[in-house]
């Protein structure tokens, strides 16, 4: 008989059966020698005829079952609503519907917000990558790409809203050398370095700082570059210059505390003198 048809596992069944009813071999010798060239493969082959992989692959999934709610929201592009519960290597450890996610630092935020506490807070989410595998649930969530999905829809009003002249209030995001950025609600204006004040600004970070709340006024709209230039010095008050026929005095300025002393030692002098008489 040839090797090629001959069943090992089927004579070893038969033979079983007669001192043990019902039993039948888990796999035939065939089944078994066309993978031993594989290690990997004849592990796989041993695991499938016992039927190991089925009671692994149970155990899995009870030990790391997938929400469906955040399975459908990462599908759909939709917010999840989960809370910071503490910082850790590279992050956030965030809880979203009782599974714990990871939300990187470069993604909790548009910026970096100089003393921003996250910690504790509630926020919206968007979901990046959800699974399970041997490890666990492997949910990785952004709250930046949630801002920036809001912010866009901010922009997109302000293309109908926003015109040259109107004052607005922002905050400042990054300042540099050539002037601050400020976000005024949908978007990034600049606030060049000569419109940050009426003074000779020669470092913008002495004037204005990340986070800082200021008032602007549009000067421009490009909305094919998508650019806005803003002004805070023309939210100030100008300060008064002499006119230009005005003659400037090079006289030094009065020491006032010093002329309050001569006036009030004159006048202490004038009462002495008046009573001496009586």
């Amino acid at each position: 008989m040839s090797e090629e048809k001959f069943d090992f596992g089927s004579m070893v069944s038969a033979q079983m059966k007669t001192f043990r009813p019902g039993f039948k071999f888990p796999g035939s010798f065939n089944d078994l020698k066309s993978v031993e060239s594989d290690p990997e493969k004849r592990k796989a082959a041993i695991k499938a005829a016992s039927g190991e992989v089925e009671e692994e692959e149970a155990v899995v999934e009870e030990k790391n079952p997938l929400n469906s709610s955040i399975k459908a929201a990462f599908e759909a592009g939709d917010p999840v609503e989960g809370t910071v519960e503490k910082e850790v290597k590279g992050g956030y450890e965030v809880t979203v519907k009782g599974q714990r996610a990871f939300c990187p630092f470069s993604q909790i935020d548009r910026y970096r917000k100089p003393g921003a506490v996250y910690v504790g807070e509630t926020f919206l989410f968007q979901v990046q990558e959800y699974g399970a595998d041997d490890r666990g649930v492997n949910l990785i969530v952004s709250r930046r790409a949630e801002l920036e999905l809001e912010q866009q829809a901010l922009k997109d009003d302000l293309r109908n809203t926003l015109e040259e002249g109107q004052t607005l209030n922002g905050q400042v995001t990054k300042v540099l050398d050539f002037g601050a950025f400020v976000d005024i609600g949908g978007m990034e204006g600049l606030v060049p370095v000569r419109e940050i004040s009426w003074d000779k600004v020669m470092s913008p970070i002495n004037y204005v700082k990340p986070g800082d709340y200021v008032t602007v006024k549009v000067l421009s709209v490009d909305w094919e570059r998508d650019r806005v230039s803003l002004s805070i010095r023309e939210c100030q008050a100008k300060p008064l210059k002499p006119r230009k026929d005005e003659p400037v005095s090079n006289e030094p300025a009065i020491d006032l505390a010093a002329e309050m002393a001569k006036v009030n030692a004159a006048s202490a002098s004038f009462t002495s003198g008046a009573f001496d008489s009586l």
